[in-house]
């Protein structure tokens, strides 16, 4: 054998500088994911906001290895985000509760509306100040202590205990969809919304950052002209993301994914817990998961016109306690929401369901 390979010595100088080659690849693609990790974890801007040791989470040891993401989408109007107004102070326009099971073999997205009348417990305000708890609408939670507050809201009203957070505001979410190419959502009719200037043509619409912008905040004129509309459409413009995300158009083109996640981790507020690595191992998590095994619902509703006793608040939304219990159960207990008359939660769609409506 020894002697085969000196008589070869043109077959030994190419096996020796292809396999010097490879090690050099393999050096170097090291250094850049080495790179583009210490780049992308740097981007993220992290706020200490979660609160595992919550009295108000329910059987805490049996959601030990949840994974619970609460996404927030803020209306700030600061920065950047001045040119959409001048509205004063800061609210949660929309907040989701994301849950993926421990297999990544399902998710479940909840809505939780901002004019739901909730008990807002004990928080801290922006200036450290304690402000007793009391009774407002969800999104006021936002505005008393921020994400923080926001949080201890949402695990009192559900007893989930949130291991991830996320906010992005106007911009980023600009910014974010328009890395991931275009989204195209269908609508019946044609579209002229004052308030956003959105406009759609009948049929499908492929829509840029700024349209997606007014696309998910419009409301006035599309649909009922309520925020649980909103809700929806904006649950079927996340369908319309996660079956692009998990078609591999993006997921599965590197220089896309690159591109997407540069922006992503430019545009968004975390929790100081939350890595790079989780945001890409959540994005891997989609590519395999079956969009038909994604289920959006709103926070179950008793009264959508609901007038809270000692307010001038009319047209609220009061939840309904016990068909809420049961959605926010079956997601601690990581299994199905029941689906009975009595106690069932039904979805208002899947990821997998392509519809024209507004």
């Amino acid at each position: 054998m020894r002697a085969w390979w000196r008589a070869r010595p043109v077959l030994r100088r190419t096996v020796i500088t292809a396999a010097s080659f490879t090690a050099l690849l393999g050096l170097v693609s090291s250094a850049l994911i080495g790179w583009a990790y210490a780049r992308f974890n740097g981007q993220l801007h992290r706020v200490s906001v979660l609160q595992r040791h919550d009295k108000s989470i329910r059987d805490a040891e049996r959601q030990a290895h949840a994974e619970n993401f609460l996404v927030i989408g803020s209306d700030s109007r600061r920065g950047a985000n001045a040119r959409y107004g001048r509205e004063p102070g800061e609210r949660s326009d929309t907040t989701i509760v994301v849950h993926l099971s421990p297999g990544r073999h399902r998710a479940t997205v909840v809505s939780i509306p901002r004019d739901a009348w909730v008990e807002i417990p004990t928080c801290a305000d922006r200036k450290g100040r304690p402000v007793k708890a009391h009774h407002d609408l969800f999104n006021a939670a936002f505005s008393v202590g921020g994400p923080r507050c926001t949080i201890a809201t949402v695990q009192r009203l559900t007893g989930i205990a949130i291991t991830h957070f996320v906010e992005i505001d106007f911009t980023g979410f600009e910014r974010v969809v328009d890395a991931l190419g275009s989204v195209t959502v269908c609508s019946p009719k044609p579209v002229h919304d004052p308030g956003t200037h959105l406009v759609l043509h009948k049929g499908d619409n492929r829509l840029d950052g700024r349209r997606a912008l007014e696309y998910v905040r419009a409301r006035e004129t599309l649909g009922d002209g309520s925020d649980l509309g909103r809700i929806k459409r904006q649950q079927q413009f996340l369908g319309v993301v996660l079956r692009q995300a998990m078609s591999g158009s993006l997921l599965g083109n590197p220089v896309r994914l690159t591109r997407f996640l540069d922006a992503a981790t430019r545009a968004v507020t975390v929790d100081k817990d939350t890595s790079f690595d989780d945001l890409r191992n959540l994005a891997g998590s989609l590519r395999g998961l079956d969009p038909k095994r994604v289920a959006f619902y709103t926070a179950p509703i008793a009264d959508a016109d609901y007038a809270p006793p000692g307010t001038d608040y009319a047209g609220k939304v009061k939840l309904d306690d016990v068909k809420g219990r049961a959605l926010y159960e079956s997601i601690i207990d990581d299994r199905p929401a029941p689906s009975t008359p009595t106690h069932g939660a039904k979805p208002n769609r899947t990821a997998a369901q392509r519809t024209c409506s507004l």
